[in-house]
């Protein structure tokens, strides 16, 4: 039994697809399927159900994968904690973040992390506060990054910084030339809003239902930048985090209008799983999200192009 099988056996579990297996690990589709009927033949037992169509755990298949997750994960952490060894800050740190701080709040930390330690790879992925959760749980990232963060008995939550809710219009809006209005004004406001499961709209429900505010939600997207668009066009007025509206949203015509009498804090904060090995290059990046001030400006427009994220 080879560590390279049971990385593919592993894969194959969890995509169902052979083809899929095949591109994420740069091999053909032959030497997937060979490496898999390798591990069958010494364990004596097939793993998978196959269809033309789908490919499903049997049971020695469900109870081979914890184990096989098990080995993996011990692999990685050996491996890691002989590298942490050296005197220098390096390897890989996988963060998962939802997509409003990961665009718009974290790339000033991200920039003045890899200008210092430039030997740490970073690898980002966007998901929904529910995904980042469970990756964690599954060991899978080693930090991540959620709005209205709460504490779970494996995860710990450390807080990083506090957003605010504006008022997103089009610059042909009523609301456009004030810089405040209130809340009683969103009272029959059509609205482009995040999707009902996200916490920022479960936040968002909340302060309206209080102030007996009954607005048309004429869509529902989890992606920020869609709704900002959407605000754009005219189709909606939306309620999003203040730091999302870049300089290219202004140019393209989008107004920020504050609340004059409530504010809508958007507590943001850092998960970690507790007891895992910490290592040098996590320890550090945690450390710059908590313990320093980032040059905004240096942010340029908000966002971190691709090219300045190192990935392994």
């Amino acid at each position: 039994m080879e560590l390279y099988q049971l990385k593919l056996f592993v894969d194959l579990a969890e995509m169902g697809n052979f083809t899929r297996v095949a591109n994420d690990n740069y091999v053909t589709q032959a030497a997937v399927t060979l490496q898999i009927r390798k591990l069958e033949s010494e364990l004596g037992v097939p793993l998978f159900h196959r269809t033309t169509r789908s490919v499903t755990l049997l049971e020695a298949g469900h109870r081979l994968l914890p184990y096989a997750r098990d080995v993996l994960q011990k692999v990685q952490e050996a491996t890691l904690s002989v590298r942490d060894t050296k005197s220098d800050v390096s390897g890989l740190v996988r963060v998962a973040s939802v997509h409003s701080i990961g665009l718009y709040e974290l790339p000033p930390y991200i920039r003045q992390f890899l200008k210092r330690f430039p030997g740490v790879n970073l690898r980002i992925d966007y998901r929904t506060s529910e995904e980042i959760y469970r990756s964690l749980h599954n060991g899978d990232i080693d930090v991540g990054l959620v709005a209205y963060p709460y504490e779970m008995p494996r995860i710990q939550c450390t807080p990083f910084m506090k957003d605010h809710l504006v008022v997103i219009v089009p610059d042909d809006h009523a609301f456009a030339n004030k810089k405040a209005i209130k809340m009683a004004e969103l009272n029959g406001q059509s609205l482009v809003q995040f999707s009902t499961e996200t916490p920022t709209r479960r936040a968002t429900d909340a302060a309206l239902k209080e102030h007996n505010i009954s607005v048309n939600v004429r869509m529902e997207c989890d992606n920020i930048e869609i709704l900002k668009q959407m605000v754009e066009v005219g189709f909606g007025i939306a309620l999003l985090p203040k730091e999302s509206l870049t300089r290219g949203d202004r140019a393209a015509g989008l107004r920020a209008v504050n609340l004059e009498d409530t504010e809508i804090e958007r507590p943001i904060g850092i998960l970690l799983l507790k007891n895992a090995p910490r290592f040098k290059a996590v320890r550090a990046f945690v450390a710059s999200l908590t313990g320093q001030v980032p040059d905004k400006d240096a942010a340029r427009d908000g966002k971190l192009e691709p090219s300045e994220i190192k990935t392994s």
